[in-house]
């Protein structure tokens, strides 16, 4: 890496952590959502004030960025880094409001599955965020998240066949909103670490 003249202001790395925070938050609310016997508006609420949280967090890592001398890491990437991960928190407040707006109960295991996997992803994230000053243990992150990611399309696509297979055509279209937005918000966790990936072979 270049010689760095200046100290580094590393408050931006942990506003980035602080929004993978908010993911793994949403995951926790909605699989209490997924497990109750009728759709709960208040743990809807909640997973609002994440996502709503998650954007003020943006904002202030952007204001950040315009505001610091030197940040760890290119300021670009920065920017990056955080649409992926607001982008994670919006889709999975998107599934909270498709499950409630649809009324959807007993969701298959898949559901539960996929959770496991997205809070697993948001847990690395949110460790790789606060190491990116040090690039320490991002080479493990980045391959066990392409794994995770692969595992996440794995379920999407045999949750998508178990719609088609046990449901009728209106309630397998708003199901599958739901399980859209499952898949969007891995696929939004996998971007963060192969950008993570390419800062580091640059920063190398």
């Amino acid at each position: 890496m270049a010689l760095r003249i200046f100290p580094e202001d590393g408050l931006v790395l942990d506003l980035l952590a602080d929004m993978s925070a908010q993911v793994t938050e949403s995951v926790r609310l909605l699989a209490e959502m997924l497990g109750a016997p009728e759709a709960d508006s208040a743990t809807l609420d909640a997973v609002r004030e994440c996502e709503a949280r998650s954007t003020d967090l943006y904002f202030s890592v952007m204001t950040t960025v315009r505001s610091t001398f030197v940040i760890p890491i290119p300021r670009q990437d920065v920017y990056v880094l955080g649409h992926w991960l607001n982008k994670a928190a919006e889709e999975l407040l998107a599934l909270a409001e498709a499950h409630v707006a649809y009324g959807l109960s007993r969701p298959p295991s898949y559901a539960t599955d996929q959770l496991a996997v997205i809070v697993r992803m948001s847990e690395l994230t949110t460790r790789a965020m606060r190491n990116l000053s040090s690039f320490e243990g991002l080479d493990d992150y980045w391959y066990e998240m392409l794994r995770l990611g692969k595992q996440s399309e794995r379920i999407y696509q045999l949750h998508m066949a178990h719609l088609l297979e046990n449901h009728k055509a209106l309630a397998a279209l708003r199901r599958e909103r739901a399980v859209e937005r499952f898949a969007a918000a891995a696929r939004a966790l996998t971007r963060v670490s192969t950008e993570v990936g390419r800062i580091v072979v640059a920063e190398s």
